[in-house]
């Protein structure tokens, strides 16, 4: 099987990502056009950042057998997390934010919020996305878990654990990360 995720940058899509391929025993592949990966095979999991395909006409979604949309509900979190990514140059890396921090960066944030907006519009746009999921319905209230599960066909996880959120970027000092 060929499984596609399209995801928003600090949406948790290479947790999710990981996560479905560890528990298929599928490659991994983390967004191939940035980091020059063939996706070609078969038993496979892909991420795709947004901003990768983003405006692109060579992307080709008739061959994937799954495709899953990730965005997030809070943009504004979102946003402080892609403003603090950007600044550190720091993408998979635990890290911390203060309030002083927020209020300093308000000016990325909200411009980054409109960036957001706009990624989530056009992921809308891409018709042939047939489960769409979010950051806290997977993270928060694991709602869209189960969803995942039914629409690949899990029946058994070993590996469920990797999308509790204690295993979240934000604050990842504050709580106790569990390992695979």
């Amino acid at each position: 099987m060929r499984i596609l995720i399209i995801a928003l940058a600090r949406s948790g899509g290479y947790q999710l990502n990981e996560w479905l391929a560890l528990e298929l025993g599928y490659k991994m592949i983390h967004e191939p056009i940035w980091n020059n990966k063939s996706i070609e095979g078969n038993d496979i999991v892909v991420k795709y950042n947004i901003s990768e395909i983003e405006n692109r006409i060579d992307i080709d979604f008739s061959n994937w057998d799954k495709i899953i949309g990730l965005t997030r509900t809070d943009v504004r979190e979102c946003s402080i997390s892609h403003t603090k990514a950007v600044q550190r140059k720091e993408w998979r890396g635990g890290y911390e934010v203060s309030d002083e921090w927020i209020i300093e960066n308000e000016i990325d944030i909200k411009h980054f919020e409109g960036w957001i907006y706009n990624a989530i519009d056009y992921m809308n746009g891409i018709n042939e996305i047939h489960l769409r999921v979010t950051y806290e319905r997977i993270y928060n209230t694991k709602e869209d878990i189960q969803r995942i599960k039914d629409y690949i066909g899990i029946t058994n996880t070993k590996y469920e654990h990797l999308l509790d959120n204690t295993n979240r970027l934000r604050n990842r000092s504050k709580t106790k990360r569990k390992a695979i």
